[in-house]
């Protein structure tokens, strides 16, 4: 086996025609490697925030949706002894409404506002990890008090103690009425769609002031968002008959359609990015078929002294899982780089792109507007989140590594063919 490894790596050595082409192959390997782990770090990141803000926020792990409006002393009993479940962290009570507001500016917008206990940020830290206070404060304690969403307060021009009027339809079924209702403060969850559309409020204030009649949804938590069945067993042992005839639906149901559509776009881009990897794959066959070639009378030299076809195919095999793992090595360490500096390397862009934008502008005589790459007015964002799962770190060069491999297996298959007086008469 050692002059077998001996030979690999002096023919990969030897300078010529298919050595450049092997050091090219190593570099596509690198570069697909690459642009796959820096892809998905970054679209991990964003889908795990856009993830963490709906289960957090939005949909919780597990819903409860009782048919009444109000909560007996069963139901909040139930709800304690949820709480008070180690497996569990959070239960929460809430209800949401859809209505429509307006504020200093006199366009209407629809808002969803949905009722949470006075409490709420105390009762559920994982929501209040996800939300900011932009201004005021979360302070439903006071009858007809509202807090909305930043882009919200933006789109209807109002600020922290400003008047909101509420359009609701009473549980009667009457005619519409309206409400005015005072911010008590902007709060900012980085989800355009709850920003822009989300008011919060307490159940007094439903109750009291907009006469909601809408059924009370009991909001779950569990300690490992993962462990379905185990969460379902917690909670029916917490509330035994009190939710009895309730719908109960898991995260994974609720948001099937979102979740879905996530799953599809990540394998779709993996796939899509993946497709170098066969671009690369075909590289390394069809140069070490030029090599086999170029080094006939090595291989008939090596076949007349006594080395098993097997063991020269092998070398070839090597040069190529050399190859493989060269370039995925490469690859993964210029990608974990890429991915975790990524809102460096966007900002050196920006100042580069700005400092060519200076020279256009004092060419041309107009005035200098710095680059934005990520610019708020077109992205609501601030930094690129990035995600590493290692998984994926040993898949990505595994997958390389392989595609390398078999490129190589397949091209040195023609060996078995070959017949060392034939090709010693030849020369």
């Amino acid at each position: 086996m050692k002059w077998v490894l001996f030979v690999a790596g002096r023919l990969l050595a030897r300078k010529g025609r298919s050595s450049g082409v092997s050091v090219l192959s190593a570099l596509g390997i690198a570069a697909g490697v690459m642009t796959l782990v820096a892809v998905l770090g970054v679209m991990n990141g964003f889908q795990s925030s856009t993830i963490d803000n709906i289960l957090e926020l939005g949909s919780y792990h597990v819903r409860i949706a009782t048919d009444s409006p109000i909560l007996s002393p069963e139901h909040s009993a139930a709800i304690e002894r949820l709480r008070d479940d180690p497996a569990i962290t959070a239960a929460v009570p809430l209800m949401e409404i859809q209505s429509l507001a307006r504020g200093f500016w006199p366009e209407t917008q629809g808002v969803l506002l949905r009722i949470v206990p006075e409490e709420w940020l105390e009762l559920d830290p994982g929501a209040a990890g996800q939300l900011q206070i932009r201004s005021g404060e979360f302070d439903l304690r006071t009858p007809g008090s509202i807090v909305v969403g930043s882009e919200l307060a933006r789109a209807l021009g109002v600020r922290v103690s400003d008047p909101v009027q509420v359009m609701f339809i009473p549980g009667g079924g009457s005619a519409p009425r309206e409400v005015s209702m005072t911010v008590a403060g902007v709060v900012q969850s980085g989800y355009l769609d709850y920003d822009r559309a989300w008011a919060f409020a307490s159940f007094a204030t439903a109750r009291d002031l907009l006469e909601a009649t809408e059924p009370v949804v009991i909001g779950i938590k569990l300690m490992d968002r993962f462990e379905l069945d185990r969460g379902r067993a917690a909670i029916a042992t917490a509330t035994g008959d009190a939710f009895a005839g309730a719908t109960v639906q898991t995260w994974r149901e609720f948001n099937r359609g979102i979740f879905g559509a996530l799953r599809v776009e990540k394998t779709m881009m993996t796939l899509l990015i993946g497709l170098i990897f066969i671009v690369v794959g075909a590289n390394i066959f069809q140069s070490l078929r030029r090599s086999i070639f170029e080094r006939a009378e090595d291989i008939a030299i090596l076949n007349a002294i006594g080395a098993p076809p097997r063991s020269v195919q092998t070398v070839f095999v090597l040069e190529g899982a050399i190859i493989g793992v060269a370039g995925a090595v490469l690859g993964t360490m210029l990608g974990l780089f890429l991915a975790y500096n990524i809102n460096d390397v966007f900002r050196v862009a920006e100042v580069v792109l700005t400092a060519l934008a200076s020279i256009v502008a004092r060419v041309r005589g107009v005035p200098l507007q710095a680059v934005r790459i990520f610019s708020p007015a077109y992205f609501y964002l601030t930094d690129v989140p990035v995600e590493i799962f290692a998984v994926e770190i040993i898949t990505i060069p595994v997958v390389a590594i392989t595609t390398a491999l078999s490129a190589a297996y397949v091209a040195s298959r023609r060996l078995a063919r070959y017949r060392p007086s034939e090709l010693l008469r030849d020369e």
